[in-house]
């Protein structure tokens, strides 16, 4: 190590300018000597001679010269904190401090996650017994009171025929061929959106429905029934004599429409030679427009009409044949088809 002049050092590991008395260069760290400490080792000051400095985190510190108290860092999205701020959030923070022997805080933490799982856990059980109470509602007899639904051109839903005599439906006016567009104020698109509708529907309601009748818009009031007290054809099974018939070939009447008009009827296929059909003088290709005095529009009414009937009573049968309407008595048979 060479001396450059009074007071200057040359270190000679990497030739930088020191300071005299120093052990290490600063610039390479190369041991110098047994020269003077370059940093003085801390002192204790004595507590009386310090000024007293607040135990208060967040209250203003003195500096050690006596200038102007420096300001606390205020915490982001406050202006100030008031005295009893500060008290109640070291309260809260020794309330929090595990170590401290503060186990307030957690304890409230929990108990509100268990109360507020209990909260949730209750939602859940009461949605999920309301959808079981909707699942278990009394069936109504509606979708057994027809052959059939089928979803009707244009939207809505078609009742293929009645399947059975008094029933919810033909009390409120409705018949086979009509189309159901709403049902208890629910749009009604196509046979499932009914089917759905009439699952949330109890029985014992009254309900508004609007219907295609004739290619005309009509409304009614149901009264919804339960499906135990449906019988089908029971009664009319039950009763002396039987159901009536026709002599006619269940199988073949097909729906028709008439032209020129929205109405439909049923056409007839092959007649009983010798039946009461045949007697009274109907025909195959006779299109059926009105039975006993109730409007035919689906061989499935037709069938209900003519069972229902009265055996051995006269009948009226409203009929189009060639384009030109016809009345005829036919003397109902009795017995099966």
């Amino acid at each position: 190590m060479r001396e450059e002049n009074a007071g200057t050092v040359s270190c000679p590991s990497c030739g930088a300018s020191l300071i005299a008395g120093l052990r290490f260069c600063r610039m390479c760290g190369y041991r110098l000597g047994e020269g003077v400490e370059e940093y003085v080792p801390t002192q204790l000051l004595d507590q009386a001679q310090a000024p007293a400095q607040p135990t208060d985190p967040f209250a203003p510190r003195q500096t050690w010269g006596g200038s102007a108290p420096v300001q606390p860092i205020q915490p982001l999205g406050t202006t100030s904190l008031k005295t009893s701020d500060t008290a109640s959030m070291q309260t809260w923070g020794a309330a929090c401090n595990p170590r401290r022997g503060g186990w307030l805080l957690w304890i409230i933490l929990i108990l509100a996650l268990v109360a507020g799982g209990g909260i949730i856990s209750a939602v859940v059980k009461n949605a999920r017994a309301r959808r079981v109470a909707a699942n278990t509602l009394p069936e109504t007899s509606i979708r057994y009171e027809v052959d059939d639904f089928d979803t009707a051109d244009g939207g809505g839903a078609f009742i293929v025929g009645l399947a059975g005599p008094n029933t919810s439906l033909e009390r409120a006016g409705l018949i086979g061929g009509d189309i159901i567009t709403s049902f208890d104020g629910k749009t009604v698109r196509d046979e499932d959106a009914l089917r759905r509708t009439l699952a949330q529907t109890p029985p014992g309601k009254t309900v508004e429905v609007i219907y295609i009748h004739d290619g005309e818009t009509k409304k009614t009031m149901l009264t919804t029934t339960a499906k135990s007290d449906f019988r089908g054809m029971e009664a009319i099974e039950s009763r002396p004599g039987g159901r009536g018939i026709i002599g006619i070939d269940s199988s073949a009447p097909r729906r028709v429409r008439i032209p020129n008009t929205n109405l439909y009827g049923v056409e007839l296929g092959s007649i009983n030679r010798n039946g009461p059909a045949d007697l009274a003088g109907l025909q195959k290709g006779d299109i059926i427009t009105e039975f006993d005095g109730k409007p035919i529009r689906t061989p499935g009414d037709l069938r209900l009409r003519i069972y229902e009937a009265v055996p051995g009573s006269l009948v009226k049968v409203v009929l189009l044949r060639g384009g030109e309407q016809m009345e005829i008595q036919v003397k109902m048979g009795r017995g099966r088809d």
